[in-house]
């Protein structure tokens, strides 16, 4: 099978500029534009991947647009052109435009984000830096990511802390339910609510600023895994009220790769230790870096790829988050419609409200890895074995790409 024609990145921005710029309200246009077919190729167009070897396992790992991996490539090599002081110092300003696209999208300031090199890190800072003594408490939701999850086991061996989890509902019928889960875990010496914004394993979304305005009232620091939601949802870190926040930019964002993202509330990154110390920090105990860049003295840095993660924002900024969100839950809602007419049964919530891109099938024991490779060789539909049969659809796949995964798992589970 062919790629679909190459647009230039310039071509793409003045089409997505375009569709944009129509005068409607940000709602009304993510409605309109969701169903227009031809706006969706040419966002196909815009990835190199073939149509014998579809992604559609962006909770993994997605292919970047072609503008960034380019960009990224020309940096590279323009470093390895010339690697002077000299040449090397506008990075600096292509880092801080990084930094501002990426906060303005989040609704934050730049003051309080991190780029780091991808989610794990940004969890482990979290799990590392916040201050804690012996004998308190840490909640999490067993749906967390190890380095969300066990990295916390960890330091409570090294400190003696307590680890409390919470387990969900399989098939939660509303967000109470999810709720009362978590707050029949809270207790008096529960210091860090750390928790997913959208589960890996099961595609549920949890209900974020009710649990953390419940966590709030009793002076609980909340972090949020939001490895799922960054470039999935339009994610306003101040709607949400969540203490920290972490994210990658190769998943759902489809930017660079070894890229990541850790938001810090204002209030909170004093008193936050950083997990490690690098030239740029200082001379001294007291670093001058401003706010949350103290988190990202790690040595020498991807300059490429920190700057390609600007025009990346850029590129989102010009389809809109709204827009990608409503594109991803229509794709989710057709994947998960098919499968169930299919009579296979979901793990994953049907309700748009209580999941999104990340789509589960329950499959029998053992069989996971299997079906992944057979559908993906026999139907050329690249999937994941995680919690099941997992399917992850966004913003590349199209309306054929997912009929075909529907086909192919069908055909395969007969």
């Amino acid at each position: 099978m062919n790629n679909p024609s190459n647009h230039s990145r310039r071509q793409f921005l003045q089409v997505s500029s375009a569709l944009l710029l129509t005068g409607v309200t940000s709602a009304s246009r993510a409605q309109s534009v969701a169903g227009s077919g031809d706006y969706w190729q040419q966002v196909r167009a815009q990835f190199s991947f073939d149509e014998d070897a579809v992604p559609m396992n962006a909770a993994n790992l997605c292919p970047s647009f072609r503008a960034v991996a380019e960009r990224v490539s020309q940096l590279t090599d323009d470093i390895d052109h010339d690697c002077s002081f000299n040449n090397r110092a506008k990075f600096s300003t292509m880092l801080e435009d990084s930094r501002a696209r990426v906060a303005n999208q989040l609704n934050v300031s730049g003051d309080e984000i991190a780029l780091v090199r991808n989610t794990s890190e940004a969890n482990n800072i979290i799990n590392n830096g916040l201050p804690l003594a012996e004998g308190d408490r840490v909640l999490l939701w067993d749906q967390n990511h190890p380095t969300n999850n066990v990295a916390w086991d960890v330091r409570a061996a090294r400190f003696g802390l307590h680890i409390d989890r919470v387990s969900t509902p399989v098939q939660p019928q509303n967000a109470q339910e999810l709720i009362d889960a978590f707050a029949a875990k809270l207790s008096d010496r529960t210091r860090v609510l750390a928790i997913t914004h959208v589960s890996n394993l099961s595609g549920i979304v949890l209900p974020v600023t009710e649990l953390t305005a419940m966590a709030h009232a009793r002076g609980i620091h909340v972090h949020l895994d939001g490895a799922q939601s960054w470039g999935a949802l339009q994610v306003d870190l101040r709607a949400l009220g969540v203490d920290s926040y972490s994210a990658s930019a190769h998943k759902w964002y489809m930017g660079p790769k070894e890229v990541g993202l850790l938001y810090v509330n204002q209030t909170s990154i004093e008193k936050l230790w950083p997990s490690v110390v690098a030239p740029g920090w200082g001379d001294s105990a007291e670093t001058t870096l401003t706010g949350a860049r103290k988190f990202e003295s790690l040595g020498q840095r991807d300059d490429a790829a920190l700057a390609g993660l600007g025009l990346c924002a850029e590129i989102h900024d010009r389809i809109g988050p709204a827009r990608i969100q409503a594109r991803i839950s229509e794709l989710a809602q057709r994947l998960k419609t098919g499968l169930s007419e299919a009579g296979l049964q979901l793990l994953t919530p049907m309700d748009s409200s209580l999941s999104h891109g990340v789509c589960i099938l329950r499959v029998p024991d053992g069989q996971g890895g299997n079906l992944s490779n057979r559908l993906y060789n026999e139907y050329g539909i690249a999937a994941a074995a995680t919690g099941g049969l997992r399917l992850c659809p966004t913003i590349y796949n199209t309306e054929q790409h997912i009929d075909r995964a529907i086909a192919g798992v069908r055909a395969l589970m007969a």
